[in-house]
């Protein structure tokens, strides 16, 4: 006998005890597949039965911004029992004061080394007055004990300030008093406004074939989350969502047989009619990475702290020797603490390519002959630097969508390059690296490089750094059409770049949102600005 067994989601747990199990009543296995959507219809009943029971009674979840908040009207409620109220005798001033000041250095001290001892029963009482429950080890308890400390220890800041005599003193830990306004979107906000706000946020910049890509990712997640809170998305949900996003029939939009139904009625229909489902490419970037961005969004706009939907992809069956890996985050640390990349550039140095072109791959996506080939003319400083792509008298480009005129991302202006632009111009160079050519030479010394490093992946070398620009530009979650302009590909069916339509400004605005967490690169800063002075 067939029978379906299956575990409740995460946040239904406490409700509904144990594990969903029914008969099928049936041995023969195609006549049992026959039942399941019935099966799944009762299950996903419950579970909104116990989602329903659940709201009545809401667990309180304690957020940075609040937790921020209840350490400033902590320091507000006792600065009145620190400082000093009655008047003192000389010898008791110089005592109070002195001890005032060893207290004032010792819970610096605890602050710096992350002991938070002297806060510990206030956070707890704190949070039973809010009605909050949550684990004391949880990374929100400890912001809140950090914060707390803060406040303690600009209390005694206070007291000091007192006995010295400054009447007038003005808190030197200005974010802690001033705790964050309510975000715009409250606690209790369901999925499907959060689809709809992302939209219209967004979509005014689209074109319309990005509006009618991202079309079935809205209704699929008002679908399946539409009356959920954003927040209460367990990261078993999020995969069981993809099994479903894997499930769905190819053509769901064209073809009659489907059209009104949902995504779960299609995918039984698909079956029933034999329709193939759609590929994992399909699923990663037709599905994931749309649900990605609205979930990155609603982290940018403090809705949620986190969301279990990062990082989600399915295996795609492409050939490997077809692909190529972009670096991790530990490699890039790792490759750009080596040389020549060890300390800052330099006019005394020589093979400049072997600096810039990696660090221009790295935060422009450039291709690597589109880095090697730029003229100095192609860069031209103004209210924003920029830097031209565009074919001329010995320098080739991929295609014609490759053209475009890019803002000069804010860390390479921070590293130095405008400054090694201008000393190319006053030697009166037409290349900036007229040592590299087309760039060969230097793809082999960096694969090498590479190698040199014991750094694992497929394919890792320079336009690696360009796959993982693409990857960063998906997760900052921008607008199909500006993200496209940034990285410079073409829209198919269309004779025009996506780079058509785009201000400066806004691909200005666009590229300061691509960051690589963890890689910080102050070494490499000052250098050439400084020899320019």
């Amino acid at each position: 006998m067939w029978q379906v067994r299956k575990r409740w989601p995460l946040d239904c747990a406490p409700i509904l005890r144990g594990e969903f199990i029914r008969s099928t009543g049936e041995t023969d296995k195609e006549k049992a597949a026959d039942k399941l959507p019935l099966i799944a219809a009762e299950y996903r009943a419950k579970v909104n039965e116990a989602r329903e029971a659940a709201k009545a009674n809401p667990e309180r979840v304690l957020t940075e911004a609040e937790a921020h908040r209840m350490a400033a009207e902590f320091f507000n409620t006792q600065l009145p029992s620190f400082l000093p109220q009655r008047r003192l005798e000389a010898i008791d001033h110089r005592q109070l004061l002195r001890s005032t000041k060893e207290r004032l250095e010792a819970v610096q001290a605890m602050l710096g080394r992350g002991d938070f001892g002297p806060v510990l029963a206030a956070s707890r009482t704190l949070l039973r007055q809010a009605g909050v429950s949550v684990d004391q080890d949880s990374p929100a308890v400890g912001y809140l004990q950090r914060m707390l400390m803060r406040a303690f220890v600009e209390l005694h800041r206070a007291a000091v300030a007192r006995l010295e005599g400054d009447a007038a003193y003005t808190p030197r830990d200005a974010e802690l008093i001033a705790p964050p306004a309510a975000p715009e979107a409250p606690e209790g906000k369901t999925v499907a406004e959060l689809v709809e706000a992302y939209e219209r946020a967004k979509t005014p910049g689209w074109s319309d074939s990005s509006k009618r890509v991202f079309g079935p990712v809205a209704r699929l997640l008002r679908e399946e989350f539409g009356d959920r809170m954003v927040d209460s998305i367990a990261r078993e949900e999020a995969r069981e969502f993809v099994e479903l996003l894997q499930s769905l029939p190819t053509g769901m939009g064209r073809r009659l047989a489907l059209r009104g139904l949902t995504a779960r009625e299609a995918v039984a229909k698909g079956k029933e009619l034999g329709i193939a489902p759609i590929t994992a490419k399909t699923v990663n970037d037709g599905y994931l990475v749309h649900v990605v961005a609205v979930f990155n969004w609603a982290v940018t706009e403090r809705w949620i702290t986190s969301h279990s939907f990062h990082k989600l992809r399915v295996a795609d069956p492409v050939d490997d020797a077809d692909r190529r890996d972009p670096f991790t985050s530990e490699q890039l640390k790792t490759i750009f603490t080596q040389a020549p990349w060890d300390r800052p550039w330099d006019s005394g140095r020589d093979q400049p390519g072997r600096f810039w072109v990696p660090l221009l791959c790295l935060f422009q996506g450039l291709r690597l002959s589109e880095a090697t080939q730029r003229r100095v003319s192609d860069v031209e400083e103004g209210e924003i630097p920029v830097i031209h792509i565009r074919t001329q008298e010995g320098a080739r480009l991929k295609t014609e969508s490759s053209r475009g005129t890019l803002p000069v991302h804010p860390e390479l202006i921070r590293l130095g390059f405008l400054s090694f632009v201008a000393e190319r111009k006053a030697a009166g160079d037409e290349l900036l690296f007229p040592e590299e050519g087309s760039g060969r030479a230097l793809s082999e010394w960096f694969s090498g490089h590479v190698q040199s490093l014991q750094l694992e992946g497929r394919r890792l070398g320079i336009h690696s750094f360009r796959h993982g620009f693409e990857d960063r530009l998906r997760e900052a979650g921008l607008p199909e059409r500006t993200a496209l302009a940034l990285a410079r590909r073409g829209e198919k069916g269309s004779s025009r770049g996506y780079g058509y339509g785009n201000s400066i400004q806004s691909k200005a605005e666009a590229l300061q949102r691509v960051v690589y967490p963890g890689l910080n690169l102050e070494h490499l800063a000052g250098g050439i600005t400084k020899l320019l002075l």
